[in-house]
């Protein structure tokens, strides 16, 4: 379990960082979890919901999907998976088919779950800060 939310916490940072900086500039913060696996997915929205006090009006979704696959579908499954109703879904992302890329393709894509609160993005980078830690990682 600590090798996936590891791994989670790895996968998110770059993108994290980066946002981050936009928001900054902007004066606020973000959270972003993207990923393919609902478990995933749905662990994630959970610990947002267990560990922080949300406000569940400032979660949003998109959905990033091959063309040719059904974006209402997806869509209606990551609502069930994220708990998120889709009138807080943002405009599903349409990846053109390229055989060269990929072969095998994620039937409900990719989705990425943003929440925005200064607060909570300071929270979540020192708890990641203080995990990533020499003092907190054995070796």
């Amino acid at each position: 379990m600590f090798a996936r939310l590891a791994g989670m916490g790895y996968r998110a940072k770059a993108r994290e960082q980066e946002r981050a900086r936009e928001l900054r500039a902007k004066g606020g913060g973000e959270v972003t979890f993207a990923n393919t696996d609902p478990e995933m997915v749905r662990f994630y929205c959970a610990w947002l919901r267990w560990f922080f006090a949300i406000d569940e009006e400032r979660l949003r979704v998109r959905v990033y999907l091959h063309e040719g696959l059904d974006l209402d579908a997806a869509e209606a499954f990551w609502s069930e998976v994220t708990g998120v109703p889709r009138s807080q879904f943002r405009p599903g992302y349409r990846a053109p088919a390229d055989p060269t890329i990929r072969r095998n393709k994620h039937e409900f894509g990719c989705v990425y779950v943003r929440y925005t609160c200064a607060t909570t993005h300071r929270r979540i980078m020192g708890l990641q800060r203080a995990l990533l830690s020499s003092e907190a990682i054995p070796g």
